[in-house]
């Protein structure tokens, strides 16, 4: 919901810039924090079986979770400023 290239369904407006302000916020800090080492990447969890979810969701928490934990474990500065899903794949601003 974040991904201006990826929009194609429109609508949700409020909650697609929300997620857009977070996207720039986390690529700004990738540029900032560059020099220190720090990696900042936005993680998409997934359609995931919560609350927000509801039971339609085909993803566990503890599914989501350990697979954004992974990602977090293999992130290297070359993937700073990336927007990423669970799976690791990346998505386009």
């Amino acid at each position: 919901m974040g991904s201006i290239s990826d929009n194609k369904s429109g609508g949700a407006y409020a909650y697609r810039m929300s997620k857009a302000a977070l996207n720039m916020m986390s690529k700004s800090l990738a540029v900032d924090l560059q020099r220190e080492g720090i990696i900042s990447v936005v993680i998409n969890s997934g359609w995931v079986k919560t609350d927000m979810g509801g039971a339609s969701a085909p993803t566990p928490v503890e599914e989501s979770v350990a697979a954004i934990l992974g990602e977090i474990d293999r992130a290297t500065l070359d993937d700073s400023g990336e927007f990423l899903n669970w799976k690791g794949n990346r998505y386009p601003w």
